[in-house]
């Protein structure tokens, strides 16, 4: 027996006895080990209506139905705890995250200031509200939350450099430099604003050997824009490839590496890694556009035929698809291309371009006579009506 069936045992034999503070105990535990086991939550909720605590019974009520995915549920009955209790930071809390959740970001945004009116010291909601007023590209309101919560937090590293991020989306460089806390930001945000001596002054002080992976790939990321920037383009590839090494090839890989290439007058290799950094950023119409750039210098490059390929089919453009599938072919025979080809035509009823590309007529269904086949039996057919 596992421990929490152990633990659902001891639980309902206490709730069974009436002992429902020492089953709400160990209900309670269960739910810290699994969040969303729906008996011990509605075990606890049905405890606390028991107990006639109502403001504590609708929170669990609306954890039941958070369990369920059912979140305006959840939403009401943590309304009508708030209702009880108006002080109250959890249920506030708990309220705006449920917006937030819910994409309901106005009123979480509304809910987190309430909060903070009531606790102005609540450290996490001041990150919250920022995060939210980005989804809602408001800056501005970002920046004013961040600054109220470094002046209550004016010690906290973190809300400094959450701060200076802001300034820095701003473009607003001198703010950032004059809060920010962290050696990389500020030489990311000093290499931007152009004083790359002084950034790489303080990127000297790290040694990447010593560094943890976060740490590292920024600082191989910010070696490379410092390299950009002096024209050094071979050795910033170079560090973009450090990068690479540790976080896997991504848009800002692939959106330097294109920068550099451009630079460097190789705008073949700009474009398609612009397809790529489009890409990988969900932008697929971009993408296309910038691999039939890089198509148009470069006919035969497999790497680009194929991204142009499976982004037509994304777009449900077969048709235009399965031309880059035959130009793929057409060099050398590519295997992957002609299969490809194969079941499209086969899909197409048209057998003998299937054929053409491996699919023979023996692997249809039986039931799908050839031709010839049919013809002669329909002369037999017809031999037997034209007898005397």
């Amino acid at each position: 027996m596992t421990t929490l069936e152990t633990m659902h045992e001891a639980a309902m034999k206490n709730y069974e006895e009436k002992n429902l503070d020492k089953a709400l105990e160990i209900y309670n535990e269960i739910i810290r080990l699994n969040p969303i086991d729906e008996v011990a939550l509605a075990c606890v909720r049905d405890i606390y209506e028991e107990k006639d605590d109502r403001f504590n019974y609708y929170l669990a009520r609306a954890n039941v139905n958070i369990a369920q995915n059912k979140m305006e549920y959840a939403i009401n009955d943590t309304k009508k705890a708030v209702a009880i209790d108006m002080e109250n930071l959890d249920a506030r809390r708990k309220l705006a995250r449920l917006y937030k959740v819910s994409k309901q970001n106005l009123k979480a945004i509304d809910e987190f200031l309430r909060l903070l009116a009531v606790n102005n010291k609540d450290f996490d909601a001041y990150f919250e509200l920022v995060d939210l007023y980005m989804m809602e590209d408001s800056i501005d309101s970002a920046i004013s939350v961040a600054k109220q919560g470094s002046e209550n937090f004016p010690e906290n590293n973190n809300m400094k450099n959450m701060l200076a991020q802001l300034y820095f989306k701003a473009n607003d460089y001198e703010s950032a430099l004059s809060v920010v806390a962290d050696d990389m930001l500020r030489a990311k945000i000093l290499l931007q604003k152009g004083d790359d001596d002084e950034a790489k002054n303080i990127l000297d002080k790290f040694n990447p050997n010593s560094l943890d992976d976060f740490q590292k790939k920024n600082y191989y990321i910010l070696m490379a824009q410092y390299l950009y920037n002096k024209k050094d383009f071979d050795n910033s590839l170079s560090q973009i490839e450090n990068y690479i090494k540790i976080s896997g090839p991504d848009a800002v890989s692939f959106q330097m590496k294109a920068l550099i290439y451009e630079e460097k007058d190789d705008m073949f290799n700009s474009y398609l890694n612009w397809g790529f950094c489009r890409k990988l950023q969900g932008r697929q119409d971009e993408a296309i556009v910038e691999f039939n750039h890089a198509y148009q210098l470069n006919a035969n490059d497999k790497t680009v035929l194929f991204e142009l390929a499976q982004l037509y089919l994304n777009q449900k453009e077969r048709y235009i698809a399965m031309e880059f599938y035959q130009k793929i072919y057409e060099i050398d025979r590519d295997e992957k291309a002609r299969n490809i080809l194969a079941e499209f035509y086969e899909s197409e009823g048209d057998y003998k371009k299937a054929e053409e590309y491996g699919i023979t007529r023996e692997s249809k269904n039986s039931n799908d006579k050839p031709e010839e086949e049919f013809v002669g039996l329909l002369d037999r057919i017809m031999g037997m009506f034209s007898k005397k």
